[in-house]
């Protein structure tokens, strides 16, 4: 059966009999899946959590898209609601531990984690490299401590996260499953390096490799169901909430109930503003190769940039959609 093809709409002579097999259906997935992911749980209250932490996610696509749809965060929100940290993105698309991409005067990982005010971080990398083969993995180990080198001169505090697992994504697409025994070995590797310099580590590519479910958009990148179904054990192993009666809708991405729905929405919003303040369409200008230029400045006193004082504007924003999440939250209990 392709993915999904049980959602279509069923023949109007068997609508109240479809109905209910899909009902059961999702029923017996979700838990199969709860299941599979129950080991991830075990390893809950990694990091101590409190209010007064920054917590940051360093890695690649598919963190950047839990910034977008927020699932991780709404489950975090659900479990640290007395003792809600702030949530940073510092992920990208593209990064690896060999090479992370910035613009022109962006800053080291050491400026940028202080510009954040980091005091725990969430890295997840390893999937992209292991398309190296078994033979890369002791450069992926070796560049991975350099990396980790680079983010401990701002906290001791943490996790790593395996990738989760290669797919079939079927049609004119490559196989990439075949590339899971090579992953396999380079999850293995980032265990023995978290163990190695005392840092937590999560692996959701175990359990989600036995899911039976498909959770890639294109045998790589998570897809909507993907990310809800990693958010809910990585939230737990984070010391986060459980998904408990809430539940996706696969076609829209919705959750329900809407109370959940609708916390989600904020924080996607608070989301967009820190996505907006850390990655401006306007890098050159703000502090690139272009912060000469007269549109730089102000029309009147062209000694005065007036562009990064707007900037600044965003973080007011950004702690009244925090407070406003924490009042839904509350209300959630």
């Amino acid at each position: 059966m392709r993915p999904g093809h049980w959602l279509l709409a069923p023949a109007p002579c068997a609508a109240k009999t479809s109905r209910v097999a899909r009902l059961i259906f999702i029923a017996v997935r979700c838990c199969a899946v709860a299941l599979l992911l129950a080991p991830v749980a075990g390893r809950a209250q990694t990091l101590a959590l409190t209010s007064r932490d920054v917590l940051a996610f360093v890695g690649g696509e598919d963190f950047v898209e839990s910034q977008r749809n927020s699932y991780l965060e709404l489950l975090l929100t659900r479990g640290l609601v007395e003792r809600l940290p702030h949530l940073r993105y510092l992920c990208w698309e593209g990064d690896t531990v060999f090479e992370q991409r910035r613009d022109l005067n962006f800053g080291a990982w050491t400026n940028q984690l202080q510009r954040a005010g980091v005091t725990a971080i969430v890295a997840q990398f390893g999937q992209a490299e292991s398309l190296r083969g078994a033979a890369g993995l002791p450069e992926f180990v070796a560049a991975y401590e350099v990396l980790l080198d680079q983010f401990a001169l701002q906290t001791k505090r943490i996790v790593l996260v395996s990738p989760t697992p290669f797919e079939n994504p079927g049609g004119t697409l490559p196989d990439l499953s075949a590339r899971n025994g090579d992953l396999q070995q380079y999850v293995a590797g980032m265990r023995e390096l978290a163990a190695r310099r005392g840092f937590p580590f999560v692996d959701v590519f175990t359990p989600l490799r036995g899911a039976g479910v498909r959770l890639t958009r294109d045998g790589l990148h998570l897809s909507g169901t993907g990310q809800w179904f990693a958010a809910r054990g990585l939230s737990l192993a984070l010391g986060g909430g459980a998904a408990g009666d809430w539940k996706l809708d696969e076609r829209t991405g919705a959750l329900s109930p809407a109370a959940a729905e609708s916390l989600r929405g904020v924080i996607a919003a608070k989301n967009r503003l820190w996505f907006d303040y850390w990655r401006p369409m306007n890098w050159a200008f703000l502090n690139g190769d272009r912060t000469s230029q007269p549109s730089s400045r102000d029309h009147v006193n062209h000694e005065l940039r007036w562009f990064p004082g707007e900037m600044e504007k965003f973080l007011p924003l950004i702690r009244a959609k925090e407070d406003e999440i924490g009042r839904l939250a509350r209300g959630l209990k």
